[in-house]
Order: structure tokens, then sequence, then C-alpha cells
């Protein structure tokens, strides 16, 4: 029956139309979503203009917005970048948003309207783009005598936990818990002081198991720090590691390196950063995390600074002394700082 089909003149110009019309809707939809975008770029960067005499436009406002609407901060202002790069927005049926997300990149005007001829010129997809300009900026020279950022950073304390009220899993068991993060709550160990809510604690441990808790001061910059074991490198500055709560559980989490940005991992920079890293971490049996939840991701992702010693045991020696692998990667110039 197909093949009869297919010899039919009728049934070829039937796939050509069909052929040909989701090609259209599919350069459709591209064409709307840039141009959503633009949209998107244009209302902030006017409300923007409208209130910059105010203080509470300063620091923070992106923070506040991808909060609000739901959408990460890097978009936001990705798309504002977008709209000043192309005030006046022609809609271009041979470019796409990602196309443009590489060409807002391009700093000079007149060099990224030459890009854009070349992109149509070429019929260039946006595999061929990234290509392009990972090798341009290869081909860039270095600058060598710029000074490398500096991360600020908090080194964190162990088996430490904030006390919170318990989640109806655990209410049962008593009204507070031990906030381990991630969402983990533990019954607090029998034995411990009298304990109230936003109180912190010290866990103690005997023969490997949780045997009790201590109060103790610490600073809430302090919490949320463990001992974690690499499951996979994902690219330069993610990591899918194993956490060690030091009670009967673990958890497998995604971790992004705090304060940098390594190159896309389909590019030879990110697979390069991404060599590096874990040539850095093979010969660890454990690494330090000291997380934090990014508050303008409603993905639930954390950030995290990583901590690293190659063939050590002490997890309170690598907490205290281990390399800082965020700054490593800077230093190596394997990374841009990243706010």
């Amino acid at each position: 029956m197909a093949k009869s089909l297919a010899k039919s003149n009728g049934y070829k110009t039937l796939v050509k139309k069909i052929t040909r019309e989701f090609a259209e809707l599919e350069t459709i939809v591209k064409n709307s979503v840039a141009k959503g975008h633009w949209n998107v770029g244009k209302y902030i960067d006017e409300h923007l203009l409208e209130n910059k005499d105010r203080a509470e436009y300063g620091t923070g406002f992106y923070e506040g917005l991808a909060e609000d609407t739901g959408r990460e901060k890097t978009t936001l202002m990705r798309v504002v970048q977008f709209y000043r790069a192309y005030p006046i927005f022609a809609e271009r049926r041979e470019l796409n948003w990602n196309h443009y997300k590489g060409l807002i990149t391009i700093k000079d005007d007149k060099e990224r309207k030459k890009l854009e001829e070349k992109i149509i010129r070429h019929d260039w997809d946006t595999t061929k783009l990234r290509e392009y300009l990972s090798v341009k900026r290869k081909l860039a020279a270095p600058d060598k005598d710029k000074p490398v950022s500096q991360l600020t950073f908090t080194r964190g304390r162990l088996h430490t936990c904030q006390i919170v009220p318990a989640n109806k899993a655990l209410v049962s068991r008593g009204p507070l818990a031990l906030d381990l993060g991630f969402r983990e709550q533990y019954e607090i160990p029998a034995g411990a002081p009298k304990l109230k809510e936003n109180d912190t604690v010290e866990l103690l441990f005997a023969w490997g198991k949780l045997a009790g808790a201590r109060k103790v001061t610490v600073a809430p910059g302090e919490l949320f720090t463990y001992v974690a074991m690499v499951e996979k490198v994902i690219d330069g500055d993610t990591l899918l590691v194993s956490l060690d709560f030091h009670c009967p559980m673990s958890v497998s989490q995604k971790l992004r390196l705090r304060g940098i940005d390594c190159p896309e991992i389909d590019t030879e920079e990110g697979k390069r950063a991404k060599r590096f890293v874990e040539s850095r971490l093979k010969d660890c049996g454990f690494i330090i995390v000291k997380t934090y939840k990014d508050r303008t991701d409603k993905f639930d992702r954390y950030l995290a600074d990583v901590f690293y010693s190659p063939g050590a045991g002490d997890p309170l020696l690598v907490a205290g002394e281990g390399t800082y692998l965020n700054q490593e990667l800077l230093n190596e110039r394997l990374a841009a700082a990243y706010e």
C-alpha cells in the first residue's frame, strides 16, 4: 500500500505540502519566541528607566523580579540586553531566540550586524553559531594582566543544624526537628539539651552513629555544610553529589558552583573545564560542600562552595584547609566570575 502510494504524484504533492506547512509553522513559532523575549526586555528596560532614581531599583532588583515572576535572573537580564542591542526589532525569519542569545554577546554593533548576515548567508543553525563564537573567544588574545576575581566565601562548620518546627511526618515525635537542609528533617536525638526554635546544635557521633547533640553558637553562614561523594561531574560548574548527613539517610543532589560561570559544555573551553574538575576530584574519597539555596531559581536548585584534598581522610581537615575549587577554576581562567 505504502509503495503504491509513494509512486503517486498526488501523494508526493501531499507530502510536500505537509512538510512545507509544518516548516512554516515551526518558523512562525520560533520568530514568536524571539519577539516575546524582546517584548519582555522592553517592559523591564522601560520600567527601570521610569524608576532609575529609586534606591530599591539598584542591587537586588533582578533577584526580586526573578522570584516574583518564576523566571531565572539570568534570563531576565539577558532579555534586557537583547532589547538594548536591538531597540528596534525587525523580525528575521532566519533568526530565532537561540541565535539572538549568541548575537547579543557581541558588543560592537557593526560586528554584530556582520555576524547576522553571515548566519543568514550560510544558513547556520545555533550549534554552528556556538562553535563560531567559541573559536572566536579562543582566538581572542586573553588579558593576562587583568587580575583574577577573588571570591569571598565561608568554609562552614560540619555537623551543625538549626532547630525548626517539625513537619507533619515528625510532629508525632516532638514539635521540633533538625533541619538538615534540602527540605530534609530528622528527629532530635534522645538526651539532647532543652532546645527551642532557631537554636543551633552540633551533632555528636559514637562509632559512626548519631549519639546526641549539644547546643552551640553557629553563624547562619556556617550552616548547611556537608561531606559529599561525587557521583558525576556534569560540566565545569555543575556536580551531582551524594550528601552524607551522618544520619541513616543520604540525598543525591545537583549543585552548581557558586560565583562562577564555565563555558557551555558543547564548546572546547567547556570540555576543558569539565576535564579539569574531573582530574582534581578523581582521587578524592569525599569533598566538602558549603551549600546555599538559589533564591532566584524556581526549580529548587542549590549553589555550593566546594573544598577538596585528594587522598585526605579527615573531613574536618578538608573543611578547614582544603583547596577551594570555585576559586581554582577562576585562577586557571577556566571560568568567569558570575553574580
